[in-house]
């Protein structure tokens, strides 16, 4: 029986390239770390939590994995990331030792250690993809994989101290296995499901309905089997449940109770300091408690209307522009930056919509979609390209029309925009091989010529445009007060 870790062993004709994109990884995330190395080489965030807090600002991610790194603790939310906690722990024991033995705090170094190797098997996944199951040419399959890492939320993905560059990769291997699978006829094991569900799931609850779909799609109706369901749905579904339960009993209930008395006990300090107040220090303390409420309103407005205000219903959001949504933010500033308030968060400073300067970011953008539906068209036999976009489909459901996260959709671009590349790669396939016909030289050779060269110069494009916007941000030191 063949090792599963083979799979992760690169292949001749993949070295060359996967060492340029190494270089470029590690790149990025040095100067990330440069930029914010004065701010994170403390001993312990202790007092330098605040000000953390206060300079970093990358869009809408978080940075609670610096801190569960530095002082581990449950600190995502426990039914939509059920195991990232525990997937950190090693990092803050091996980041705790450093610590006491070096004096400063390395979690910057650590943090960007899985990212690095994430971001890099998503890069030769998505290429194995492009090669071994839709069976492109090499120069096509790099050409495609290089353009979709030259998406702007993809590109500043490789860096951030977040989870969606571990999904990325999970996703990527996920569908990589199942292409596999489809191309050769294979059935897609219950324990892959199970495990690769328990997993993925564990990182971002939503995306292990992308695994269900993968075991559906490669297995058909051998899927709905009673042993398949109870032993790769059932099972794996219940397990994590049980486990984001346990959880929140376990650590999240007793922080909830210690908050509620202590927000108890600091309104009543609070009461008790303005009952002692002068006329004039009650105006001044009045204003500064209307100017609080007045920011909470307007980040409550970016936030949308939810459905209900308990459970999942509570992340909805019925009244944001839809519309305005997709051409600004999904398959705008996740391909394409927006120059104003450059990677500023939507719940601080960023408005929810930006307009692009010039008209050229637009007709760039409808090119793309131009591409990927006729792609889609092209490739509308292929069940490989159903789940993908079964998948960006699901995706799209939660986003567009529950509206979760649609307020700062373009940071969940590393769970879909994949699906860009591999549906304009069905194009290429169909029209990418000159035509030995000379009857029909006229008609088809211009084709492959013409798609190659607008692939290749929207990739250059995106790269010099993306790439030069995130680099000279990280160029840019920060003033850290302490």
């Amino acid at each position: 029986m063949k090792s599963p870790l083979k799979i992760f062993k690169l292949k001749p004709e993949e070295r060359l390239q996967a060492l340029i994109a190494l270089m470029v990884i590690v790149a990025l995330n040095a100067l990330f770390i440069w930029r914010l190395h004065d701010l994170f080489m403390q001993p312990g965030f202790g007092p330098y939590w605040k000000t953390f807090e206060h300079e970093y600002h990358l869009s809408g991610y978080d940075p609670l994995t610096y801190l569960g790194v530095t002082d581990w603790d449950v600190i995502y939310q426990v039914y939509r990331h059920p195991l990232l906690a525990f997937m950190i722990w090693p990092l803050y024991l091996l980041n705790d030792w450093l610590s006491s033995l070096l004096g400063i705090n390395c979690v910057q170094y650590l943090v960007a250690l899985p990212i690095i190797v994430c971001s890099f098997y998503s890069y030769i996944f998505l290429y194995r993809i492009h090669r071994e199951v839709i069976e492109l040419e090499r120069w096509d399959a790099t050409l495609l994989t290089a353009y979709y890492f030259s998406f702007a939320y993809i590109l500043l993905s490789l860096i951030v101290p977040d989870h969606f560059t571990i999904s990325m990769f999970l996703l990527l291997i996920t569908l990589y296995i199942s292409g596999v699978c489809i191309k050769k006829g294979r059935e897609f094991k219950w324990w892959q499901s199970a495990l690769l569900f328990y997993i993925t799931a564990g990182v971002t609850l939503s995306n292990g309905i992308k695994v269900f779909l993968s075991g559906f799609f490669v297995n058909l109706k051998d899927f709905f089997r009673p042993k398949y369901l109870l032993l790769a749905v059932i099972m794996p579904a219940a397990l994590l449940w049980g486990t984001a339960t346990w959880e929140h009993h376990q650590f999240v209930i007793p922080k909830e109770k210690v908050r509620a008395e202590q927000k108890v006990q600091k309104a009543k300090e609070e009461a008790e300091r303005v009952a002692m107040m002068t006329p004039d220090e009650k105006r001044r303390y009045e204003a500064k408690k209307a100017r609080r409420e007045a920011v909470l309103r307007r980040q409550a407005a970016k936030s949308g209307t939810p459905m209900e205000n308990h459970g999942f219903l509570k992340w909805t959001d019925i009244t944001t522009s839809r519309w305005q949504s997709a051409y600004e933010n999904l398959f705008g500033e996740s391909l394409q930056f927006h120059q104003e308030f450059f990677l500023e968060d939507t719940l601080v400073h960023r408005p929810v919509f930006v307009a692009y300067r010039w008209i050229h970011s637009y007709i760039v953008e409808g090119l793309m979609l131009l591409l990927f539906g006729a792609g889609i068209w092209y490739g509308r036999k292929s069940r490989f390209l159903w789940l993908c976009l079964s998948c960006f489909g699901f995706d799209m459901m939660i986003h567009l029309i529950l509206g979760f996260g649609i307020n700062e959709v373009f940071i969940m671009a590393p769970h879909f925009m994949f699906v860009l590349p591999i549906a304009t790669a069905y194009l290429l396939k169909n029209h990418g091989d000159w035509h030995n016909d000379r009857s029909a030289a006229k008609i088809r050779v211009p084709v492959p010529v013409i798609l190659r060269l607008t692939l290749l110069l929207l990739t250059l494009y995106l790269f010099i445009y993306n790439g030069y916007l995130l680099t000279d941000f990280l160029l840019s030191p920060i003033h850290v007060v302490l």
